[in-house]
């Protein structure tokens, strides 16, 4: 601090150092008592808004401590002097702390902002790492209080230091909390014993978003996609660990034939016909083979598409060289160009998607997307970074139709309870929509989140496949101009 300043700032503390050993009433309050005490808590209110009751502890205590006696004095009907007094003793309190509150906002200035950054991000819900430096916060501004004001200006780059580390504390506790948690359980069920690859996976991804965070504490969007990384290799351990421990106890050919039955029921799915009869590799070849044939069907019927839009559009010419059309021929002739659009559209958004990510399919005059590619955590409703390509390509379907009306419609199987499972379905479609909005695809008002929980089944939920199937989200495009 330059010797101008001090000067300055030491002039000011002198001139109310004497008032802050025995602080002055001054004139008695006069007015209503009950009036009196409320005028002071209102008083308190504002001031602690303002911090005062940080920035000068002491003095603020002393006009909190009069306020007390003051309400209590009126509670039992107390002589108006006795009640003036305590008012007029809690006022001047509070003055002399709003005075001492300035000085320490210019001394503490850099300090000061680093506790309100930490707070901001939650910081005092750590408890006793935040209780300590704020603490030690308190430490320097009862010394402002005490005029030891070269013991808080030497003291207060720690303090802010201090600050900073449980501001940065608070950032990771929110962002990679989760992903700790879940190695923590992990260390503690000896995971690394059994999966020690996918272990040693998770926790590089924990340790590289730990040290991102460290450097760049305020990069919001890439802290959000190294922690939703770090929480998805935890959870990839968690499932390797659980096979792994599933195929120990196994014999090899149980193993095989474990293996061969998922494999089976994915080649069913696809229609590839029965592969039992081939090794491991060669089944999946053949499912290759299979994706690739319901493509070459996929453009077959692009085809078909596009000789019925050249038979609407022959219809539509036709129609045009007719003279005096009726309404009924105007409304037709609306129809079939809506028809057409529509129809455009449809085989449009179709080319997006590969048979494993989502279907696609036309219902009345909507668009239905029906995301089988979309993955949540079990009971959960966060999007991993794993659906954002799955996503990117419904926003580009959505950016087909122009600015149309969109439904997302979450669904659950019947596992559970039915209010758990509609409100799960719920936050899942409004996560969707979170992300769709948030990505400006479409203003809020235009899409709907909507969750049915188990009531709209595509297949009983008696078996495994048919509780699969009916753990979706699906997507209605809504047209502005419908056919």
């Amino acid at each position: 601090m330059n010797k101008a300043f001090r000067f300055l700032l030491v002039g000011f503390v002198v001139a109310f150092a004497g008032a802050c050993a025995t602080p002055q009433t001054g004139s008695m309050p006069t007015g209503n008592p009950g009036e009196l005490v409320k005028q002071l808590e209102a008083e308190l209110t504002r001031a602690r808004s303002n911090q005062v009751d940080v920035l000068a502890p002491g003095l603020f205590n002393d006009a909190q401590s009069a306020f007390m006696k003051g309400n209590q004095a009126l509670d039992r009907g107390a002589k108006l002097s006795d009640i003036q007094e305590y008012v007029a003793k809690g006022r001047a309190s509070l003055k002399q702390a709003e005075e001492i509150a300035q000085v320490s906002r210019t001394i503490l200035g850099e300090t000061n902002k680093a506790r309100e950054k930490a707070l901001k991000v939650g910081a005092d819900k750590l408890g006793e790492p935040y209780d300590k430096v704020e603490n030690q916060y308190l430490t320097l501004t009862t010394a402002i209080e005490r005029d030891n004001l070269s013991y808080a200006q030497e003291n207060a780059p720690g303090v802010q230091a201090a600050f900073r580390d449980v501001e940065i504390m608070a950032i990771k506790n929110s962002a990679i909390g989760n992903a700790r948690q879940m190695m923590a359980d992990a260390d503690r069920t000896r995971v690394q014993k059994i999966a020690p690859m996918a272990y040693n996976d998770a926790l590089q991804a924990l340790n590289e978003a730990d040290a991102y965070i460290g450097q760049n504490p305020y990069e919001a969007d890439a802290i959000s996609q190294k922690a939703a990384h770090a929480e998805f290799m935890a959870r990839r351990m968690m499932s390797i660990n659980e096979s792994s421990n599933k195929f120990q106890g196994m014999t090899p050919e149980a193993s095989a034939l474990y293996v061969e039955g998922l494999l089976a029921r994915l080649g069913k799915s696809m229609n590839a016909g029965d592969l039992r009869d081939q090794r491991i590799d060669g089944q999946v070849n053949g499912m290759i083979n299979s994706v690739e044939s319901l493509t070459q069907n996929n453009q077959s019927i692009e085809k078909d598409n596009q000789a019925y839009q050249a038979q609407i559009a022959s219809l539509e010419q036709k129609l045009s060289g007719l003279k005096g059309y009726s309404q009924a021929q105007e409304t037709a002739k609306d129809k079939l160009a809506a028809e057409r659009a529509f129809n455009e559209q449809f085989n449009k958004v179709q080319r997006y998607f590969r048979p494993d990510e989502a279907e696609v399919y036309k219902q009345g005059n909507q668009l239905v997307i029906r995301m089988r590619g979309i993955q949540f955590p079990v009971g959960q409703a966060t999007l991993s970074p794993d659906n954002y390509t799955l996503l990117s390509k419904v926003q580009q379907a959505i950016a087909t139709f122009g600015q149309p009306s969109v439904t997302v419609e979450g669904h659950t199987d019947s596992t559970g309870s039915a209010q758990t499972n509609q409100e799960l379905s719920q936050k899942r479609a409004e996560a969707v929509k979170t992300y769709l909005v948030a990505n400006k695809t479409l203003p809020a008002n235009r899409i709907r989140a909507a969750g049915y929980g188990p009531d709209r089944p595509l297949a009983p939920n008696t078996t495994t496949e048919g509780r699969a199937m009916n753990r979706r989200i699906d997507v209605l495009i809504t047209p502005s101009q419908t056919p």
